[in-house]
This record gives C-alpha cells, structure tokens and sequence, in this order.
C-alpha cells in the first residue's frame, strides 16, 4: 500500500506563512490575555500556567489564532506545537508564531514535519549561543518544506496520533506490569 503521493511540492516556509517573533510583556495577576512560554506548551494548559496581561491595541498583531503554529526559538526545549485553545493569547519572546497564508499545507502536518527527528536536528545543528542558544528567524524562514498533496497529509497526522495512542498504552502496559510484579513479590514475601 502507497500512502505517500507522488504529488509533492518544496516551498521554503517564508513562502507560505508568516513567522512573527513573541512580543515582551509584563505580567499581571489577572490579566484577560494569556503571554505563552515554552513552559505552558509543555504542560499542555497554557489556560492555567500562562503569565497573564490586559489587552491593549499594542497586541493586537500577535494575538494567536487557532491553528498558527507556536516554535520555540529560545533555550534548549525543541517544541513546535499548533496552537488549539480556546483563550486569548500571545507568543512570548522565547517563540515564534507560524501563520500559514496557504491551503496546501495543514498546520498540523507542518507541526508534524518541523517536529520529525531529522528535520528538528537539521534545525538545531543551526542554533546560535551557549547559555541560552536561540534559532534565528532566517533558519526557519529558509526551512525547505516537503508538502505532499492534503489527503496524504492528513493520512500521516492519522498514523502519527496512531503512533502517539500506541506509546501512551505500552507505557500504560509496563506500568501495570511492574505494578503486577511488584504486587505478587510482596505477597510471597507475606508483608
């Protein structure tokens, strides 16, 4: 079986989305707007964890729509993940926002593509600094895209998350028998 089509285009990424840099903003303790960091995409509830501010027009601009694409360009976590939340929010300056301006290309199979091993270690043979090492913009903006035609895309999210599903229960899986081990130890051991 042939899952990939032999229809595929390059782009660089600049040619089909805007890559804006995270704006600076103090926090406050009850703000309406949340100010994402890699840390609240890790922890998967930015709603929670994110430093918080009050909207003005100066925001405006960097407000994240479902879909755009958050890339951390600051530090040692590699993270690219699509935006999918229902609250108001801003990148940080630790990430780039990707908003794709094309319908050949899914946010989540560019998500999928930015986090392959390959591609994700091209990017970070790439990094500048020690302490901090940051991706400049021009590193992303000139990442080459292989964008194969939407159903196949949307076939490789599929057997990605398949993926994911099955890693999740043979962790689940090996819990439960160590667990199961452990349980019938103790109980030879009459404790």
């Amino acid at each position: 079986m042939n899952i990939i089509s032999s229809h595929i285009t390059k782009r660089k990424l600049c040619q089909i989305a805007e890559i804006q840099s995270g704006i600076y903003i103090k926090g406050i303790s009850d703000g309406d707007v949340s100010c994402l960091q890699v840390k609240d995409l890790l922890m998967d509830s930015p709603e929670i964890t994110a430093m918080k501010t009050n909207y003005t027009k100066k925001i405006d601009r960097y407000l994240l729509k479902k879909g755009d694409i958050l890339f951390a360009c600051k530090g040692t976590t590699y993270l690219c993940k699509v935006f999918d939340y229902d609250i108001p929010a801003v990148a940080s300056t630790t990430l780039y926002s990707i908003r794709l301006h094309t319908n050949i290309i899914t946010p989540e199979y560019l998500c999928w593509y930015m986090n392959h091993p390959a591609i994700a270690a091209s990017i970070n043979n790439k990094k500048m600094g020690t302490g901090s090492p940051m991706i400049r913009k021009e590193v992303i903006e000139n990442l080459e895209v292989v964008i194969p035609d939407i159903n196949t895309q949307k076939i490789i999210i599929e057997i990605s998350k398949l993926q994911e599903r099955e890693n999740e229960l043979v962790g689940l899986i090996q819990q439960k028998k160590t667990q199961l081990t452990n349980q019938l130890i103790i109980n030879k051991l009459n404790i």
